[in-house]
């Protein structure tokens, strides 16, 4: 308890026990629970997306100098944060890529699984 803050007393003189903590108006009504929305899903979505989107601005901003960059028979002289960019673009691609290629992996075991039980269900 803060020193400037007066200490509740109880109607006996000594000081109150502690009640439960509130975590706002939710505690007010019990049992009362908001239905999540394809509204409020998109904006826990946008806010992260509006917080990188801010961090990618101050990283192209802070890193405009030119670098020579050089690839396989390739070569110039690009801004730092577009070459970096790139570069994180071109592994993104790649990760999606195989991540892509072992979900169609996974659903075909799957399927084939599937039919598997099916067919030997009745065989008992």
């Amino acid at each position: 308890m803060a020193a400037d803050e007066p200490e509740e007393l109880a109607e006996s003189g000594e000081p109150a026990e502690p009640g439960p903590v509130s975590d706002g108006p939710a505690d007010k009504t019990p049992g009362l629970t908001i239905p999540s929305s394809r509204a409020g899903q998109a904006w826990k979505s946008l806010v992260p997306a509006l917080v990188f989107a801010a961090v990618m601005v101050i990283f192209v901003v802070q890193n405009l100098q030119k670098a020579k960059v050089s690839f396989l028979m390739f070569s110039g002289r690009f801004p730092l944060a577009l070459a970096l960019l790139v570069a994180a673009a071109l592994g993104a691609l790649v990760v999606f890529c195989l991540g892509s290629v072992r979900i169609v992996q996974l659903r075909k075991a799957f399927r084939r699984h599937q039919g598997h039980h099916e067919a030997t269900r009745g065989k008992r």
